[in-house]
């Protein structure tokens, strides 16, 4: 089950979480996350490469920083009573640039796939797309399905410690490692998902007819 129909259940450790960025503009917070996630996929990129594959644990880092801010920025708009279009669609927005910029790195890495990393961001933007397309033609914004974003973030760090601690490259038809495989299940389970949200939404709308 995807880790965003846990949301609810998530306002507690926002509520800590997010006391200290309570002064802060919201639309700051989201374009910060988004920076850090630059600077993740930038990172990963390029360990092993230019400096030390040990440095993808500096690309952790970034990575978890960037998802609690990305978190944090809408629950401090609702909180603060300054929710607004503009605002959520500055979210949404640099959420895709974000999606773009780890994928991305991961794909150009010393153990990643730039084809299967291009397939990959397919099967994740379709997901995104429909996703809030079901809320523009006037139903809920649609969470569900097998993958959705919470729980690529946490993949992405789950592999990086993959790697770190158990590095392997098998050959085969592409190389076999911990990020490839990755790539291949956002590939898969994003496009399961897109049609998951699709068919939901395709529901909901005759219903509304």
């Amino acid at each position: 089950m995807a880790l965003d129909s846990y949301r609810n259940n998530a306002t507690p450790l926002l509520e800590k979480i997010s006391k200290p960025f309570m002064r802060f503009n919201p639309n700051s917070i989201t374009i910060v996350s988004f920076i850090l996630a630059l600077l993740a996929g930038i990172v990963i990129a390029l360990a092993g490469r230019l400096f030390s594959f040990y440095y993808d644990g500096l690309a952790f880092a970034l990575i978890l920083l960037s998802s609690t801010l990305d978190a944090v920025d809408g629950f401090v708009a609702r909180k603060r009573n300054i929710s607004s279009r503009s605002g959520d669609m500055l979210d949404h927005t640099f959420d895709r640039y974000s999606d773009i910029a780890l994928i991305t790195g991961f794909s150009f890495s010393i153990f990643g796939n730039v084809y299967l990393g291009m397939l990959a961001l397919g099967g994740v933007f379709m997901t995104s797309y429909l996703g809030t397309q079901s809320q523009a033609l006037g139903l809920k914004r649609n969470y569900g399905g097998l993958l959705g974003r919470a729980d690529r973030l946490a993949i992405m760090l789950v592999i990086i410690l993959v790697e770190l601690a158990f590095p392997f490259n098998l050959k085969f038809l592409i190389q076999i490692t911990p990020v490839n495989l990755m790539l291949l299940w956002f590939l898969i389970a994003g496009y399961i998902t897109s049609v998951e949200r699709f068919s939901k939404s395709l529901k909901g709308l005759k219903e509304m007819e």
